[in-house]
């Protein structure tokens, strides 16, 4: 609770008296301290919140001081502007009420001969009283709430404290919008319950339906108010940040308006409560990083290619309640990051939209696969994703196709942070992990060639063919110099000329040396055909006629791509 200009007319004898004699719309502006104006000056003195007392004897003869007086105070935030004219002015000004009217800012007349003591002291005593008992709830508040936690309560057992509070339904969520409790309050609709999805886990998230537009800033910078569209119409409530130093670890959300200013126990509620919410969550996260630590020992075992290092992460597996039973995919989920971007200055400029991503990618594979296991290499996600039991994944293009839906939601709800995903052969035994982990990362690599797009790209390992022998690092080594080799002269005939005899050799080969289907998956004329291949036959020789030759230029063929690709060529 705060003492507004209305209550403070009720309290002290003079103010009793006294006329509110323009700017009534302002007399719920909150008054903070009382000043007296001594000196000409006064604005380098005055503070927002601040009742202003004065005679005006220090602008007595400076008429246009006093003409903008008000619209100076205004503009700095006081609370308010009492005045006793008949001492020095006799009359306050028309254009000083003008101004107070249009500023709602209120301008009170006082009583002659009054006594400023009689003013200050019992406004100043209320003010101290508001504070103490401001103090005394704020201690309380935040006793409950560390009450609460250290009593074992939850998530919704502190939102519940703060909707009591606020008067408003409440949710907690983490960072990555999902739902970590709820408290309600009766007689209060629940508007917000369409934003709400639960997914076949159980846990439940704000919806992509979600999707608030900031109003504004409320004072201290860490609450917003915002606004969403619902069913009913628009729905303004207001978000809390929960961030501990500069990490942000997720939001209070209550739904629904609150009357500007806030309330001091509102805001005592929103402070404290997303205090001991921070300290929970890190809690938590001390936890996870404990349950971290165990899970990257059963991925290095995994990795390892000692015999007993594996036995031991398979072990370790167990009991953790996780079974890894062969046969299995591994799929690798890795961040779209810009070419020649370092992982780890990746990680500490966007970390946060990786982490979301990948959490993303996590929530989605495992509705559709709750056998699948997890686990963080770097900024990859790795999945154990087991052939057998009641929710086996698909193989062949079902499972491409599920994770490519995967790679499409996480490209709506968190762009640019995309992801991609290599998927490696169905594995028959556990020792061949760490070639199955090798698999799907190099079908990631080669895959974004291939398929000559850098951002959620899904590639299997059976579909790479040829390009299984080989993997990106290798590209501009020895397979372009390969390339270069074998296409060389074609490559420098196409720059010199501007012609496409290299694309038309690929073509022509493709179709099994048919110049008439070439020619039509060229979109070009028969003699055309013809033409060019004459042409190439003068550069090769007879390499078209030899059978080893002839196979060195199709291999060399498909690989020039990926060699283009990473600018060896």
């Amino acid at each position: 609770m705060a003492l507004t200009v209305r209550e403070a007319l009720t309290i002290a004898e003079p103010l009793r008296r006294a006329k509110v004699v323009a700017g009534k719309d302002g007399l719920d502006n909150v008054i903070r301290s009382v000043n007296v104006m001594e000196v000409p000056n006064i604005l380098d003195w005055v503070h927002p919140g601040e009742l202003l007392v004065t005679t005006l004897y220090p602008l007595r003869d400076n008429a246009a001081a006093v003409e903008t007086l008000v619209p100076r105070l205004a503009e700095k935030g006081l609370a308010g502007l009492a005045v006793t004219p008949d001492s020095y002015i006799g009359e306050l000004p028309p254009c000083m009420l003008d101004a107070a009217d249009e500023r709602r800012f209120p301008l009170i007349e006082l009583p002659p001969r009054v006594s400023f003591i009689d003013i200050i002291q019992p406004l100043t005593s209320r003010i101290l009283n508001l504070q103490a008992n401001e103090l005394r709830q704020s201690e309380a508040t935040l006793r409950q709430f560390v009450d609460l936690v250290l009593g074992g309560g939850s998530y919704s057992d502190i939102a519940h404290v703060i909707a009591q509070v606020v008067g408003r339904p409440v949710t907690i969520v983490d960072r990555f919008r999902r739902v970590l409790g709820s408290g309600v309050v009766a007689g209060k609709a629940h508007e917000h319950a369409e934003f709400l999805e639960k997914d076949a886990t159980g846990d439940v998230y704000l919806g992509a339906n979600y999707a608030p537009v900031p109003r504004d800033v409320l004072p201290g910078g860490s609450t917003r108010r915002l606004v969403v569209p619902t069913s009913a119409g628009p729905l303004v409530h207001l978000s809390r940040a929960i961030r501990v130093s500069s990490l942000d670890l997720g939001e209070i959300i209550v739904w629904g308006e609150l009357a500007p200013p806030l309330h001091s126990a509102e805001m005592v509620a929103l402070e404290h409560g997303a205090t001991v919410i921070a300290l929970k969550m890190m809690e938590t996260r001390s936890l996870s990083q404990v349950e971290q630590q165990f899970q990257n020992e059963i991925l290095e075992g995994l990795l390892s290619e000692r015999a007993a290092a594996r036995d031991s992460a398979r072990q370790l597996a167990a009991g953790m309640g996780t079974q890894l039973e062969p046969p299995f995919w591994v799929v690798v989920v890795t961040p779209d990051l810009p070419s020649g971007t370092l992982l780890a200055a990746a990680e500490r400029v966007r970390q946060s939209g990786i982490d979301s991503s990948l959490h993303l990618a996590r929530r989605y594979v495992r509705i559709a696969h709750p056998d699948a296991s997890f686990w963080r290499h770097g900024s990859r996600l790795v999945v154990f994703l087991p052939q057998g039991g009641e929710h086996a994944p698909r193989a062949g293009k079902t499972l491409i196709d599920e994770l490519h839906q995967v790679c499409l939601r996480i490209e709506q709800q968190n762009a640019p942070h995309t992801v991609s995903v290599g998927i490696s052969g169905l594995t028959q035994d556990l020792a061949d992990f760490r070639h199955a982990y090798q698999c799907a990362v190099q079908s990631i690599e080669v895959g974004k060639v291939i398929h000559k797009r850098a951002t959620s790209v899904v590639a299997r390992y059976e579909d790479l063919g040829l390009f299984r022998f080989i993997s990106r690092t290798d590209l501009p080594g020895g397979v372009g110099r390969f390339c270069e080799d074998v296409l060389g002269p074609l490559l420098e005939r196409d720059r010199a000329l501007g012609s496409q005899l290299v694309e038309t050799l690929r073509v022509y080969l493709a179709e099994n040396r048919n110049l008439g289907r070439a020619a039509r998956a060229l979109g070009i004329h028969y003699n055309t055909m013809r033409y060019r291949l004459s042409r190439i036959r003068e550069v090769v020789g007879a390499a078209l006629d030899d059978p080893n030759q002839r196979l060195a230029l199709e291999v060399a063929l498909q690989l020039y791509p990926l060699v283009a690709g990473t600018g060896a060529a």
